[in-house]
């Protein structure tokens, strides 16, 4: 495991107990700032901004855009922070607990369901009718809904494809599958151990990895955790196709991917696709950044498509996702009001697709208008990969979950995610251990153990 898979290791650990304070203190509220030292006196209104993109590039755009937007707001500032996730949910529940939590956070859809277990924000509905909620990708509205009420306004958009190199599809002229049965077939086609070349890479690190490779076959089979619509567990509804996609999986690896890819973490799998070393990985869009800096000749080799349904005629029913969100925290009306109002001043176009830009292609814009405007589209990277984003936004945005969440706000996926019941067992399949069929009943007795279902 490298430092950095270690460090979320423990950051989804913290996740997990901050989770359990979480629920445990919902029943009795946090103290509010309006109850506190930072009461609403009618002075002027000191704002605090966390974010966890600690990355200098993109703290400083956020900031800076943070800054001018409170600028316009009389007798409001903001004083801004990055926050490392390893240590952003035990800090988060601390500070909120002592009634110094974040006016505003920008986090993923986790840190959401945490705050908004815990009574620490507020519904943002009347941001997002400002802004006007059909701008916004509905999949992004939707994750981070619950009881009738949104928890935070969409930023920006993580999306999983296949990344593969077109141009050894060209050289063996290999159509794009459409079916599993043809990835599978292009898979042994471009496998070629004595070139140094591997078929498909399908990681399976314990944690994050796993779960991530794991359920995107799952969603293409239409299996998910809970159902989208009325909240239901469904993981074993149609335990046949849940088993499928497991069996799937498991044949994939076997046939096409490095033996040690049963332990590979990001970083793993994606240096090598940039090197050269496989044909086609399931990815995110950080093979594009990786790929800029280790190997730039590989930008005009690699495209996308979306992973395929098992079979024809059947399209893919969902691919799991992500994104980047602004919650704004409990407080006063007139606090709460300040940060409402500089989260719309942020969710204009321009400013959004600035921080979009921070690590194009990796990152999209969650809004329509955003993905219009002309600081997203003009982006040399953007521009080079117009195709692939666009292929992107048609196929994969509209219709994304994250496992556990597929129904709205569920802490479920910080547990999946902090545990290792995923990838220990398909890791186990994968080793040819247990069957396919053993990894998802043992998969499925944890994950209805987790959610308490009977």
């Amino acid at each position: 495991m490298t430092r950095r898979h270690a460090r979320a290791g423990r950051w989804l650990a913290a996740a997990v107990a901050a989770g359990a304070i979480a629920l445990t203190s919902a029943c009795s509220p946090p103290t509010a700032k309006n109850d506190t030292g930072s009461a609403d006196d009618g002075g002027p209104v000191k704002l605090t901004f966390w974010t966890n993109l600690t990355v200098k590039t993109q703290a400083d755009v956020i900031r800076q855009q943070a800054e001018s937007c409170v600028a316009r707001q009389q007798d409001v500032t903001v004083s801004f922070e990055a926050v490392p996730f390893d240590s952003m949910y035990p800090k988060m529940v601390t500070a909120f607990r002592s009634g110094d939590g974040p006016d505003i956070m920008n986090t993923i859809e986790g840190g959401v369901a945490a705050a908004q277990a815990g009574d620490y924000i507020v519904p943002v509905d009347d941001v997002v009718d400002q802004h006007g909620r059909d701008d916004f990708v509905a999949s992004f509205l939707h994750a981070v809904g619950k009881d009738g009420k949104t928890w935070a306004v969409p930023d920006w958009a993580l999306h999983q494809e296949v990344y593969y190199r077109k141009d050894l599809f060209a050289a063996r002229n290999i159509p794009i599958p459409t079916t599993w049965p043809e990835l599978l077939a292009a898979a042994k086609r471009l496998d070629d151990p004595a070139g140094g070349v591997r078929g498909f890479a399908v990681p399976m690190a314990s944690a994050l990895v796993a779960p991530q490779t794991y359920y995107q076959f799952l969603y293409a089979n239409g299996v998910h955790t809970f159902d989208p619509k009325t909240g239901e567990y469904a993981l074993d509804r149609d335990r046949a196709k849940a088993v499928e996609a497991t069996q799937f999986m498991i044949d994939l690896y076997k046939a096409a991917s490095p033996p040690e890819s049963r332990t590979w973490t990001w970083t793993d799998f994606r240096t090598a696709f940039v090197q050269g070393k496989v044909a086609m990985t399931l990815d995110f869009g950080a093979v594009v950044g990786l790929a800029k800096e280790q190997n730039p000749a590989m930008l005009d080799k690699m495209s996308v498509f979306p992973l395929p349904g098992p079979r024809a005629g059947v399209e893919p029913q969902g691919s799991i996702g992500g994104g980047y969100f602004f919650m704004v925290g409990k407080s006063n009306e007139r606090r709460q009001n300040a940060a409402k109002e500089l989260v719309a001043c942020m969710m204009q176009p321009d400013l959004a697709a600035a921080r979009v830009n921070t690590r194009p292609v990796f990152a999209l814009p969650a809004t329509e208008s955003a993905a219009a405007s002309p600081v997203f589209t003009e982006n040399p990277t953007v521009r080079q990969f117009s195709a692939e984003i666009a292929t992107i936004r048609e196929k994969s945005l509209p219709e994304w979950y994250r496992y556990g969440m597929e129904a709205g706000l569920n802490q479920l996926a910080g547990q999946i995610e902090a545990t290792t019941f995923v990838g220990d067992n398909l890791q186990a399949a994968a080793a040819g251990s247990i069957t396919a069929e053993k990894a998802f009943d043992t998969i499925n007795a944890e994950m209805k153990r987790l959610a308490k279902v009977n």
